[in-house]
């Protein structure tokens, strides 16, 4: 897409360094189901959004968008939202759902595309789906798992500790980005690292 290559995207990021970055992927389940999940994550502090969807559309994934800019205060949502970047697959293709306002058409985000089978370009989310693949290794189906399986997971992975954060948590990073209250309306909240599970039992009854 015209103004939206990876090239564009070095271009625009370094002549406005200070922007926040969120990578933007999809997570497939079985090849023969539609289910999967939409992951948001922030370079700066590495906190990532887990949302299930039943298909993998633009339709999904504008809904999406939608639910966060009513939770999200419109300043914060503008500031948190400046750029994104993502694969370039289908269900990212409704450009103006994803970079506007869709109750008023304002144009608030700049939606850029990876290069083609180029996804260490947004290498920050493809590491961090890692930690989903622990909990729900690749080829798992996610048909029977729902929003608040998705925050558990979340959550779980935010809390942990990163060399990258000098030791701090992606939720204790993202606090200097947002405050609590947002984190909380999201269903994000901290565990303690004694309690953090990163694995199959993390879903078990």
């Amino acid at each position: 897409m015209i103004g939206r290559k990876y090239s564009d995207f070095i271009e625009f990021t370094s002549n406005n360094p200070d922007l926040n970055i969120v990578e933007m992927d999809t997570v497939e389940g079985l090849k023969e189901e539609s289910d999967c999940f939409l992951t948001l994550l922030w370079r700066k502090s590495k906190f990532m959004l887990i949302f299930k969807l039943e298909k993998q559309t633009t339709d999904e994934v504008s809904k999406i968008f939608n639910i966060l800019q009513e939770l999200i205060p419109y300043e914060k949502y503008k500031q948190l939202f400046q750029v994104i970047l993502t694969d370039n697959r289908h269900e990212f293709f409704d450009v103006n759902n994803i970079e506007c306002i869709q109750s008023t058409g304002e144009y608030v985000t700049h939606l850029f595309f990876c290069d083609p089978h180029a996804s260490s370009q947004k290498g920050s989310i493809e590491k961090n789906h890692e930690f989903i693949r622990y909990i729900l290794p690749k080829g798992y189906s996610l048909k029977n798992i729902n929003q608040k399986n998705c925050d558990l997971i979340m959550n779980n992975i935010n809390s942990l500790c990163r060399d990258s954060l000098n030791g701090k948590s992606p939720y204790e990073a993202m606090l200097f980005l947002c405050d609590d209250n947002i984190l909380k309306t999201l269903n994000c909240y901290y565990i303690k690292p004694d309690e953090i599970i990163l694995n199959e039992t993390l879903l078990k009854d």
